[in-house]
């Protein structure tokens, strides 16, 4: 503890030495293969399937920081329920994990945040909390609890069923890619941008993050205001993906739209 003579030594949890399940045995193993199989994506180069890749992370990152995260997680606002699932199936195929897993945790973030029951906090060092908390399901359900935090999403069959068949939707747009375009749109298209679950941006926020994470990297204002659907609270801050949900607001399909007032903000 700084300026005293308290020291305090970090419970850091084991990786190798715990037990495992067999569903984060699966996970790690599908983790290891595919960030392998993306060194292929060099040797099958072609700019049609780079023009795939690059559409992909816009497109797929968009899902993940519009349904999974402000939508979903925080329901900063509404969308009509076929748009609402069809942006939730694109954060899907982004391999960061199906909507009622990755919203629990998040929610659980929140409630939690900077604690040791955050689910990915940096208290618990910079490699857990940013990819080892992935495959440590066990310690997430012992110190969070379950589902229970996700009941509006439980309660649609939709989500449900693409929670047990996650999985497959993976394989079958991998079958897709390959069919489509061969090995170069398989490695290019599903490999190089194979998605860790949210990585914990946590209390910072560069400029630099901000724009490659399409406005979620203003994470001082969002922690602030988790119920805003913008981020990007001053003009200067670059948010695309509030300005993708300004246009849905403006052609009547993204409604109750929250922020924060003038007010709030000042306070």
């Amino acid at each position: 503890i700084p300026f005293s003579e308290v020291v305090v030594a970090r419970e850091k949890k084991p990786f190798w030495k715990r037990s495992w399940k067999l569903g984060e045995v699966f996970k790690l193993s599908r983790y290891v293969v595919v960030h392998l199989l993306s060194l292929w994506a060099p040797f099958h180069f072609s700019w049609a399937a780079f023009r795939l890749f690059f559409w992909l992370v816009i497109i797929k990152g968009i899902c993940i920081t519009l349904s999974y995260h402000r939508n979903l997680s925080h329901r900063s606002f509404d969308l009509p329920k076929w748009l609402e699932y069809l942006f939730a199936y694109g954060g899907v195929l982004a391999f960061q994990g199906d909507p009622i897993e990755w919203v629990s945790n998040h929610r659980y973030h929140h409630k939690y945040c900077e604690t040791q029951r955050d689910p990915h906090s940096p208290i618990q060092g910079f490699w857990y909390s940013h990819v080892t908390w992935i495959f440590d399901t066990g310690s997430i359900l012992k110190k969070c609890g379950g589902y229970e935090n996700v009941s509006d999403l439980l309660r649609q069959p939709i989500y449900r069923f693409l929670q047990r068949t996650f999985g497959l939707h993976q394989i079958a747009f991998g079958l897709l890619l390959y069919f489509c375009g061969g090995m170069p749109f398989l490695a290019w298209g599903l490999f190089a941008i194979y998605g860790e679950r949210e990585l914990g941006i946590h209390l910072t926020s560069p400029k630099t993050t901000a724009i490659i994470t399409f406005g979620e990297g203003w994470h001082n204002n969002h922690h602030a205001f988790e119920f805003s659907a913008r981020h990007g609270l001053e003009w200067w801050q670059l948010d695309v993906t509030w300005y993708l949900i300004r246009f849905l607001k403006a052609i009547g399909l993204a409604t109750n739209v929250k922020l924060p007032t003038e007010a709030q903000k000042r306070m």
